[in-house]
């Protein structure tokens, strides 16, 4: 009775241990997963710069501008 009790119990480990491993991907769900994720990233990084860009281009603008304007005040300020 004893071993038979110890026997299942070894059993019953080992389908408990094997049921945890990670199963394997196929190549082609591996690589649209790795795509799907890479073009996430992508999509938030260009976001991402293009906000930056833009605060960058408005305050360069600005500065531009302004220095525009006040050489043009300078030079059509009376002698």
């Amino acid at each position: 009775m004893k071993k038979i009790i110890s026997s299942i119990s070894v059993v019953c480990l080992l389908a408990l241990l094997n049921s945890c491993g990670e199963k394997a991907m196929d190549p082609a769900a591996l690589e649209a997963k790795v795509d799907s994720m890479a073009a996430a990233k992508i999509d938030a990084a260009s976001a991402s710069a293009i906000k930056e860009c833009e605060t960058r281009m408005a305050t360069e603008v600005k500065f531009k501008t302004d220095s525009l304007v006040n050489a043009a005040q300078v030079a059509n300020a009376p002698l």
